[in-house]
């Protein structure tokens, strides 16, 4: 996830606003793995929110495209660019509806992900909360963004 999230980080979550509100794309949350079969069990991950519930997102050329229409997500270093590792062409997952009640979620350095493009998507129950601060190290304190 970096550079919003890097190895080391110290964050912390909020899980406030999702009683109140529905995440939304562009959201940084953090999620359970149960029920995920590929990933290990009893597992915290940090993801970014790209597909919503009903849309049809598609990855081309390293663009997100949700129901046709491109789709910028950006990070502090800019446009997030949704590369695949190589040799992942094949196997990854490019072009879906994402099922409702499921978040279809990516890691900001898309070449080094391990995502939604492998696992499909997120049940919403599993949705924890929301990366909201960095409090370590001194050099990375601020607003998780």
């Amino acid at each position: 996830m970096a550079p919003a999230v890097s190895a080391g980080d110290h964050i912390l979550m909020e899980n406030f606003t999702f009683l109140f509100a529905k995440p939304h794309r562009g959201d940084i949350i953090v999620f359970k793995s149960a029920g995920i079969p590929v990933l290990p069990q009893s597992q915290l991950y940090v993801k970014r929110i790209a597909g919503e519930p009903g849309d049809r997102l598609r990855i081309s050329e390293g663009r997100l495209f949700i129901n046709e229409q491109p789709v910028s997500l950006s990070n502090a270093l800019g446009e997030i660019l949704y590369n695949l590792p190589i040799g992942a062409e094949k196997s990854a997952l490019t072009d879906t509806i994402v099922p409702n009640g499921c978040y279809f979620v990516l890691g900001d350095n898309a070449t080094n992900s391990f995502d939604s493009r492998f696992w499909g998507s997120v049940p919403r129950e599993n949705i924890i909360g929301r990366a909201a601060y960095c409090y370590f190290p001194p050099r990375r304190i601020g607003r998780v963004k």
